[in-house]
């Protein structure tokens, strides 16, 4: 990005300003009641999310800003939790306000392609190569998570599954969701360890799918916007 942290947040009020009289609210309330705690400090824990702080009302968002195309996409992955959850804080039961995870992420994948005509603001001349890579990394995610989604079926279809079973699994699905790839000289990978490096299948069995049907979603939103 073209700005220190404080100016890209700058900017996110500008875009949200200009995308809707909601956004506009939105994003004002989440810094005026500093809810964005996005700059990174010692001894933070690293990653970055959203939640809710129910007895307020009110979306939080946590991440590290690191000066690359990350921080700008807490502005609009994460903020896109964000509006969904402020939008629905006076549901009742207070489980509706958040939607299932296939969901979830149609908000936040899908606000990263609606604020494509401000993109320029937070990388000036290099908004082409952001813009190009952005929906690269998108497209070709997509069979990545089709893969992690089948090894966990059939790592919990066959329980019995030795360490060198799984490895072999997975080298088998690279093969056929990502054939393009080379890992000869990449012992780790090429051993087929690559599935360990995915905490998801760890912490949240089974949840990888969602990403890939909301992808899916928000490239609807990609040539309805910029396309069209």
């Amino acid at each position: 990005p073209v700005g220190n942290p404080d100016e890209i947040l700058a900017m996110g009020r500008k875009f949200y300003d200009e995308l809707s009289p909601e956004t506009s609210e939105f994003f004002r309330m989440m810094l005026d009641n500093e809810l964005l705690d996005v700059l990174s400090t010692e001894g933070k824990r690293s990653g970055g999310y959203c939640t809710s702080i129910a007895d307020y009302e009110v979306p939080s968002i946590f991440a590290n800003f690191n000066g690359t195309q990350h921080d700008v996409e807490v502005v609009t992955h994460e903020a896109g939790h964000a509006f969904a959850a402020y939008m629905n804080r006076h549901r009742i039961p207070t489980s509706y306000i958040w939607p299932g995870m296939e969901g979830c992420e149609v908000h936040s994948m899908s606000m990263e392609f609606l604020t494509a005509p401000w993109h320029h603001l937070f990388f000036g001349k290099q908004t082409d190569k952001y813009e190009l890579g952005h929906c690269e990394d998108a497209l070709v995610f997509i069979p990545y998570g089709c893969m992690v989604d089948e090894f966990q079926h059939k790592v919990y279809e066959n329980p019995e599954m030795t360490h060198e079973q799984r490895n072999e699994l997975w080298l088998s699905l690279e093969k056929k969701y990502r054939p393009w790839i080379d890992f000869d000289n990449l012992p780790f990978y090429s051993r087929g360890g690559g599935w360990q490096r995915q905490l998801h299948i760890y912490e949240v069995p089974l949840y990888y799918i969602d990403y890939c049907m909301a992808q899916t979603v928000a490239f609807q939103f990609w040539t309805a916007t910029v396309c069209a």
